[in-house]
């Protein structure tokens, strides 16, 4: 037995930007929205996925986030490395 009911997650939110995930039938259903002055929160982009690529969409995502994070512990380790330490010169 199907039902039509919509089950709905709370959203991801940052400054201007919100994502909102729910479940409709057999689809996951992702909307982006982004915050307009004057206007509120404008909806960018929809996507309805299976199942299937739900779970592609979440390996690409994890895989993303681990190089990500590596980049950002590089650069975070490039710049302790490029710090001078100035010693008090005797004269």
């Amino acid at each position: 037995m199907s039902t039509n009911l919509a089950v709905q997650f709370l959203p991801i939110f940052s400054d201007e930007k919100k994502v909102d995930i729910s479940l409709v039938e057999d689809q996951a259903v992702i909307k982006l929205s982004t915050w307009t002055e004057g206007l509120g929160w404008c909806g960018q982009k929809t996507l309805s996925l299976d199942a299937e690529m739900l779970d592609e969409l979440h390996r690409v995502i994890s895989a993303a986030r681990i190089k990500l994070n590596r980049q950002k512990t590089v650069d975070q380790e490039e710049t302790v490395s490029t710090k001078v330490l100035q010693f008090p010169s005797f004269s």
